[in-house]
């Protein structure tokens, strides 16, 4: 299959040309590689954008490796599966030797006796038509002592070539050529399912890059809200000290500050199993790689776009991998459906052969002049050369007719292969549902995710401006430690809200490519594919006359009889 191209909106396209770190194409090659060598990490930190990640993962990721020899063993099955059509040479050499009494004088002895001796060398082939042609060369040594054979020992040759070839059922390059089509059909399949790969294994690697971003901003909320807990703890002690607080008031402080040194724990524990969790995408593979620090370089910040509902799920129609996979699948079904329609038909085959013969032998005659007997003796020699000289012609010509009485099995399988074609299209129609269930989702998602940015942006400057209030009525002693506690809190929550609103808005972006099908061409990734190899004796498929499939075309409709319809009213 030739890799396909394919094409966005406008505005998606701007978008993508916009996005930081996506100006580099990136090449995937659709066959095995070498798996690609971490670069290099001063200090043991490995600075990295999301172009970056997404090259490191299409080189070393092993699940995209498993998927280059999925696709790699189908090109082999696709070359091989012209392998119906390979001639067949045989060569075959026997004897064997006899003794019978006799009952009759007319066999020349009381107790006969013979001994042959054959050779053969042969050449088979099928045609694409459904015809199987044959050349032979035959020849057989015979000994008897029979006194009535007046060649003794005898040579027989012969060449005959030979033709069967099905008028009906077995007849078509559609009907032969089957095993090449599905093999190509299968390869395509494959190969969709490899871009299937790809976009998944990229989609995981930004999501686990966002997520690892979020992570590493988290830290920084926690850790300054954690110093703005101590700082209040640091000037309630100060206060205690002079006598303008309860030396109570530290009880509470002291245990915010508890609270927050816990919360820096578990973000930094999230932070490493993020990172972790990238470093897997990415095909982090020897201990000493895992030791390396992954430091993020994107912002997740981006500016929000406007979608199309209608275009999104337009695009998505045409260009997602799932409804090409199914299209390819529902080719293979009803290539099935007409061989399994051919398989009912009766068998009409022509048969015919055309050949040569040939004989020589030792014989007895008398010389005309002295009466002695004179022995001649001719070897396979003389017989071959009457074969080449065609001097003993012979041919057959005929018709065989068969049909199964009742042909049950072959009318079970076209009526299975019609309900399998029919399910292929009603899992079809439910793709189409879902693929338009995902694009909605997806375009909601982002449209609600540039509103929860500007929600999460004003409600964060407000609770600073809120923790500004209530620091100076601390100050001026209006305000109590618990108050200014839970305005810390509050604030720290409302970043931690900004910095989940962005990196969301950023999965949901992700998220909206990957439903509509767009996903690699927002990346500038490209997978180089060379397609499908040419399968070999894969001739005379495109001549229409050999194409023949049953004319009655109209039967591939299924029809359910009436008895098995369910009126729900049982």
């Amino acid at each position: 299959m030739k890799t396909r191209t394919m094409t966005i909106i406008a505005a998606i396209l701007t978008l993508a040309a916009a996005l930081p770190g996506q100006s580099k194409d990136l090449d995937v090659q659709a066959l095995p590689t070498e798996v690609g060598t971490l670069p290099a990490a001063p200090g043991g930190v490995l600075k990295l954008d999301l172009a970056g990640a997404y090259q490191l993962a299409l080189t070393r990721n092993l699940d995209l490796q498993v998927g280059r020899y999925d696709l790699a063993m189908s090109d082999t099955t696709v070359r091989g599966s012209g392998g119906i059509f390979d001639p067949a040479l045989r060569a075959w050499i026997n004897g064997d030797s006899t003794q019978s009494p006799t009952s009759s004088v007319l066999q020349g002895a009381n107790v006969y006796k013979n001994r042959d001796a054959r050779f053969g060398l042969s050449l088979d082939t099928l045609l694409p038509t459904g015809a199987q042609i044959g050349l032979e060369a035959t020849s057989t040594r015979s000994e008897n002592n029979s006194t009535f054979f007046f060649l003794n020992p005898q040579w027989n040759a012969g060449f005959t070539a030979s033709l069967t070839q099905p008028l009906l059922n077995g007849f078509g390059t559609v009907v032969n050529r089957a095993s090449i089509v599905i093999a190509e059909n299968l390869r395509d399949q494959t190969s969709v399912g490899f871009e299937v790969s790809v976009i998944q294994t990229l989609l995981n690697v930004e999501q686990a890059y966002w997520e690892l971003v979020a992570t590493r901003e988290a830290v920084k909320v926690t850790e300054q809200s954690l110093e703005l807990a101590q700082r209040l703890l640091d000037e309630t002690e100060q206060r205690v000290e002079v006598g303008t607080s309860a030396p109570i008031d530290l009880v509470q402080s002291e245990a915010t500050v508890a609270s927050r040194k816990q919360e820096v724990i578990y973000a930094y524990n999230a932070a490493g199993t993020a990172e972790d969790n990238l470093k897997g995408f990415l095909g982090f593979d020897l201990p000493k790689e895992w030791q390396t620090r992954i430091e993020t370089t994107d912002s997740y910040e981006v500016e929000p776009i406007e979608l199309d509902l209608d275009n999104s799920i337009a695009t998505a129609l045409e260009k997602r991998p799932a409804i090409l996979q199914q299209e390819l699948e529902m080719q293979r079904l009803g290539l099935e459906v007409k061989v399994a329609r051919n398989q009912k038909l009766p068998s009409l085959n022509l048969t015919g052969s055309y050949g040569f013969a040939g004989l020589s032998g030792t014989s007895v005659i008398e010389d005309p002049v002295t009466g002695e007997p004179v022995t001649i003796r001719q070897g396979w020699g003389d017989a071959g050369k009457q074969v080449l000289q065609g001097d003993f012609p012979g041919w057959t010509l005929g018709i065989q007719y068969s049909v199964p009485l009742g042909n049950h099995q072959a009318e079970e399988q076209l009526a299975r292969a019609r309900y399998a074609l029919d399910r292929g299209e009603v899992q079809l129609a439910a793709l189409r549902q879902e693929i338009i269930r995902q694009v909605r989702f997806a375009v909601r998602a982002v449209e609600d995710g540039a509103a929860a940015i500007d929600a999460a942006v004003a409600a964060s400057k407000l609770a600073v401006r809120n923790l500004e209030a209530e620091q100076t009525k601390f100050n001026n002693g209006l305000s109590t430690n618990f108050q200014v506690s839970q305005i810390q809190e509050a604030l720290a929550t409302a970043q931690l809200s900004e910095i989940r609103a962005r990196v969301d808005y950023r999965k949901a972006l992700a998220a909206y490519y990957s439903a509509t099908g767009t996903y690699l061409q927002s990346k500038s990734v490209e997978i180089v594919d060379p397609g499908a190899p040419e399968s070999v004796h894969d001739y005379w498929k495109d001549v229409k006359w050999m194409q023949f499939v049953d004319f009655h075309q109209a039967s591939d409709q299924v029809t359910i009889p009436a008895e098995q319809v369910s009126t729900g009213a049982e």
